[in-house]
């Protein structure tokens, strides 16, 4: 194992062990960051907090010149993922098979506390609240990752009757039904990197 760090994501505060190639955080096991992605995360981030939106591509080609080869994107991949569950960033849909990210409101202040960047012109940012859909869904899709895809009847009832969960009024049905698609989606991105 190389030596102990801290995480250079500003959002945790976990420790980095691993190889002189890869990197992984102890606070989440499926962080594997390849030493290019772990030395330049701080320049990404200042690079994603400048656009409207973005995909990986856009980091390669405007960051990296193209140059990152399918592991370290897949590593990239993996930090935005990261970022997408700690709140960091949004997830925009998809642009020419690619998802396509965006900053979340009020991230650059929280990044702010534990790292400090050089002031550039901040973009205009339009603030827009998350639909009572969005906040269930973001719910749902951490009850998956807390569980690692696998949950027992007992997990189950436990979120029926998170009083959270029941004021959406949502029916056990279309719960199990986002949960399993959720489930479907944690263990695909989980295979694939």
């Amino acid at each position: 194992m190389g030596r102990k760090r801290t995480c250079e994501l500003p959002f945790c505060k976990g420790v980095v062990e691993g190889t002189r190639n890869k990197r992984r955080c102890d606070n989440d096991r499926n962080i594997h960051l390849h030493q290019v992605i772990s030395k330049n995360v701080k320049k990404i981030m200042k690079y994603v907090e400048g656009c409207e939106d973005f995909t990986a591509n856009d980091v390669n080609r405007d960051l990296f010149k193209s140059k990152l080869d399918k592991n370290e994107k897949g590593s990239m991949y993996r930090l935005f993922q990261a970022m997408v569950r700690e709140g960091y960033l949004l997830e925009r849909g998809k642009r020419g098979g690619l998802k396509v990210y965006a900053c979340a409101p009020n991230s650059s202040e929280s990044h702010e506390e534990h790292v400090h960047v050089e002031h550039v012109a901040a973009p205009v940012v339009v603030e827009r609240r998350l639909s009572p859909q969005e906040i269930l869904l973001g719910k749902l899709r951490e009850f998956v990752h807390q569980k690692s895809g696998q949950w027992n009847h007992d997990d189950w009832v436990w979120l029926l009757n998170r009083p959270d969960i029941k004021e959406f009024g949502l029916s056990e049905a279309d719960i199990g039904r986002i949960l399993e698609e959720e489930k479907a989606r944690y263990w695909l991105q989980r295979n694939n990197y």
